[in-house]
């Protein structure tokens, strides 16, 4: 599992970032196995994120999303190839090379301190960063009640439902003002009645933020209720197989999945991860 710690250390407030795009050159990355025969994750894996929007990247199970999520935050060295953060208004990767953004991720297993408050978990990361009391929980106030949260500042995690706790995660994420928000399946743990609400209510959060961010799902629907682009894996090795536009009008909510438009982006990246996902399928013996 990856660290509980979501926040790094960043600004007490923004302050007017320089927007990034993020660039994915030639990345791969492979595993050394016991058996002496190595797993290639991910081959030559080029793409890019343009600051201020949205792209989801789905594919089948093992293709590398995460593991390229994973990469991106840091957390993972690639064996080749090269991650570029490029500074500059627009979405071309050759401006001129960024120092890395702050990061916020939030991560399927909802990784809350028990011990602690909803208030004091959303302001964690804005303790670590040395931000004084009242400001922090000012900050952590305004966050909670972005999702909706507010009057829940004093209860603790277990008193809270599995989607009531994603959205502290989410809060927690949010109240860094990251430049890059990565969203690894963060409904994948709930149920489907929760999820599609609260996929509304992240639609509705990054269509207003501005935030660039980075979606991992499995979910087609998910897919384009959130994102500008998609990108779409292959089995593995992961590499990436086409990069769709989504070109929907926003807001988008539920009432968007029966558009047309809708329906026909959902066949086209149906069609497209079928073939993979047999792939991966006979690869891995049916296993997900």
């Amino acid at each position: 599992m990856p660290p509980v710690g979501t926040a790094a250390a960043v600004p007490a407030a923004s302050t007017g970032a320089v927007a990034t795009t993020v660039a994915v050159e030639q990345v791969g990355l492979v595993f050394p196995s016991r058996s002496g025969e190595p797993t290639v994750a991910l081959a030559d894996v080029s793409c890019h994120f343009a600051p201020g929007a949205v792209t989801a990247i789905i594919g089948p199970s093992g293709c590398g999303k995460s593991t390229l999520l994973q990469i991106i935050r840091g957390f993972l060295a690639p064996t080749h190839g090269r991650l570029r953060f490029v500074a500059g208004p627009g979405d071309a990767p050759h401006k001129a090379p960024h120092s890395t953004p702050h990061m916020t991720t939030v991560w399927q297993a909802f990784n809350l301190f028990p011990w602690r408050t909803i208030l004091d978990n959303v302001a964690f990361g804005l303790e670590v960063a040395g931000v004084g009391r009242a400001e922090r929980e000012a900050r952590a106030r305004a966050a909670l009640a972005k999702v909706d949260l507010a009057g829940f500042e004093r209860k603790y995690p277990r008193q809270l439902s599995g989607g009531m706790r994603q959205r502290v995660g989410l809060a927690r994420a949010l109240v860094m003002e990251p430049e890059l928000l990565l969203l690894d399946e963060p409904f994948g743990a709930l149920d489907a009645q929760t999820r599609l609400v609260l996929q509304e209510q992240l639609a509705a959060l990054v269509e207003t933020s501005g935030t660039t961010a980075i979606l991992v799902t499995h979910s087609i629907e998910e897919a384009v209720l959130l994102a500008d682009t998609i990108l779409v894996m292959t089995a593995r090795p992961g590499r990436i197989a086409a990069e769709i536009a989504v070109d929907l009008p926003r807001p988008r909510s539920m009432a968007t999945t029966r558009d047309p438009r809708f329906a026909a982006l959902f066949d086209h990246i149906y069609g497209l991860l079928r073939q993979e996902v047999i792939r991966a399928m006979a690869t891995e013996g049916g296993g997900a």
